[in-house]
């Protein structure tokens, strides 16, 4: 019986030692969470990629590492953690990362608890400007494996700020495309003439028959009236030939002759016109094999391909002159063709008179009615005055209103007046004479750069490009606003000391090649305002405050920028930033 008691005592002790430790277990169990909640702050600690967050190529990576410290994460717990994006206007919650035990089936990155973990929440959104002025804060929920519904919150934590978009601060430089004038300052006119000679001769002959055409003739007369003008002459040229049927030597030797007697008769005609003698430039050129040949390939003769393929046959000079000379026996045209190869050539250049540059200049002003359309559109590059540009280009629509030059051109100067909405008419008047003219798109390209309209600018840009434009510039401003900051600085090539290649070296992390460009480049509100960026990511307040000082000084507008500018956000609280932006 006593055997019996104990045993019956021993079975009630080990039930009630079981339920007590069934009971311990559940307690641990549950206060694992809780105590994961208490210490949520040392347990999971949050780094941004950036801080501030930033815009580029219009899209914001609000990209944050994530670690859990060793001995933090309870086996049967469950952590969700959801980025939230907060701006004055709302909110934006990003991807969430879900967080699992090691005794947890639900999906999600397991952690281990014996060990430090690191996790990334990664997400990249398109910007909207109402993300200027924002944070990223980081929500969770902690919960035991099925118990989601108890979940508990915990302490909403502010990671980083939003969010600097100067990757977006383009200077609107775009460069405008001017059709050419196609003026030519020095025209050279050029009259000629010729004198036959007979055959084997080279003494001047006015009766010969060649000489008595009225071609020939009127050739003469002209070159004598020429020479009278009164125009600046520049050279005489006097050339002479024999025709390819002799031997080498003795045509050589004729053709000086003839020379010899062109050159004579320009200094006569000369003399007796009391008009002063240019350079005179003779030259012999032996017998004209050349001028043969293309005579008789334009010839009627029916048998012209055989004669040329005999001639052309023969290995040396000599025979070739021999079949010629044969040929003259077989064929009595070609007698014809070699008749005006006899020559003495007179050509006479002048300088065609032009308007002085400021003759140009005035008259474009005051007369633009007596200039032709190139004249013209030169006399607008003779002036630095965008209005009187701009004047000179719109006399030039009224006087020749069927040329696309004069409204392309004006809409130009009006692009860099930052007249846009008339620059866009009279685009659209050029675009209609000369549909798809590279220099009209390429002015198309930048009105849609400045709308924003990039996918539209590139292609009008590539448009222009096809036609021999220049688009390299304008190509390299809109790579940046892409955040294409390699590509942007290939465009640039041959660019220096301009604002825009100091952003594409800013952002394509060469600090020291942007301060030195800025350095350089003529000063302006942009430049200044990037001067006092830099200053502030190197934590120079000196610097900053004086280049903002100046960037507001030649911008007023500037200092609304600034006050919202998260590149100086650890500057905002600074009584001297306040005295600045206020």
């Amino acid at each position: 019986m006593i055997n019996q008691y104990k045993t019956r005592i021993m079975k009630n002790i080990n039930f009630r030692l079981l339920a007590v430790m069934l009971i311990t277990a559940g307690i641990f169990a549950s206060c694992g969470i809780p105590r994961m909640a208490r210490n949520y702050d040392e347990g999971i600690r949050y780094t941004p990629e950036t801080n501030p967050l930033e815009n580029h190529g219009g899209q914001v990576a609000a990209n944050t590492e994530g670690v859990v410290s060793e001995g933090y994460f309870h086996r049967n717990a469950v952590v969700e953690i959801t980025p939230v994006l907060k701006h004055a206007t709302g909110e934006m919650e990003l991807e969430t990362v879900t967080l699992r035990g090691s005794n947890t089936t639900t999906t999600g990155q397991m952690i281990e608890r014996g060990r430090r973990s690191m996790f990334a929440l990664e997400n990249v959104v398109d910007y909207d400007p109402d993300m200027l002025a924002s944070e990223l804060y980081i929500h969770a929920k902690i919960y035991r494996e099925g118990r989601g519904d108890r979940a508990t919150e915990l302490p909403a934590r502010k990671v980083a700020d939003g969010v600097i978009v100067t990757s977006q601060r383009v200077k609107k430089d775009h460069k405008v495309s001017i059709a050419p004038h196609e003026y030519e300052e020095e025209v050279i006119i050029s009259k000629t003439a010729n004198i036959y000679f007979a055959y084997m001769r080279h003494h001047l002959n006015w009766r010969l028959d060649l000489n008595q055409t009225d071609e020939a003739k009127q050739a003469i007369e002209d070159v004598t009236e020429f020479i009278q003008r009164g125009w600046e002459l520049k050279a005489v040229d006097v050339n002479a030939w024999a025709s390819p049927e002799g031997e080498v030597a003795f045509n050589l030797e004729l053709s000086e002759d003839r020379a010899s007697t062109g050159e004579g008769y320009i200094k006569n005609l000369f003399e007796d016109k009391e008009v002063a003698m240019p350079e005179l430039r003779v030259n012999a050129k032996g017998e004209d094999f050349d001028g043969f040949m293309a005579k008789l390939e334009v010839s009627d003769l029916p048998d012209k391909q055989a004669i040329a393929n005999v001639i052309n046959s023969q290995l040396g000079p000599a025979e070739r002159e021999q079949r010629i000379k044969d040929m003259t026996l077989i064929y009595g045209e070609i007698e014809k063709i070699l008749e005006p190869l006899r020559r003495a050539e007179i050509t006479v250049h002048a300088y065609e008179p032009k308007y002085t540059h400021e003759e140009l200049a005035t008259l474009a002003v005051e007369e633009p009615g007596k200039l032709d359309e190139k004249e013209l559109l030169f006399a607008a590059t003779l002036s630095d005055d965008k209005q009187v540009q701009l004047n000179i280009y719109l006399s030039a629509q009224e006087l020749f209103p069927g040329s696309y030059k004069g409204f392309n051109n004006a809409a130009a100067i009006l692009l860099e007046m930052k007249e846009t909405e008339e620059a866009a008419e009279h685009l659209e008047k050029a675009n209609q004479l000369a549909p798809g003219n590279g220099h009209v798109q390429n002015n198309l390209g930048v009105i849609a750069a400045w709308e924003y309209d990039d996918e539209n600018a590139v292609s009008l840009f590539q448009a222009a490009r096809a036609q021999g434009v220049d688009v390299s510039y304008n190509m390299g401003v809109i790579q940046i606003r892409s955040g294409d900051y390699p590509d942007a600085l290939s465009s640039f090539t041959g660019y220096t000391c301009k604002y825009n290649v100091a952003l594409a070296q800013l952002m394509n992390d060469n600090e020291s090649a942007a301060v030195n460009t800025l350095n350089c480049a003529p000063e302006c509100a942009h430049v200044a305002y990037l001067k006092a960026v830099i200053a502030a990511r190197n934590n120079e307040p000196a610097a900053l405050y004086s280049n903002l000082r100046r960037a507001i000084e030649l911008n007023s507008a500037i200092k609304e920028i600034a006050a919202e500018d998260r590149e100086f956000i650890q500057f905002f609280g600074q009584s001297e930033f306040q005295d600045i932006v206020l």
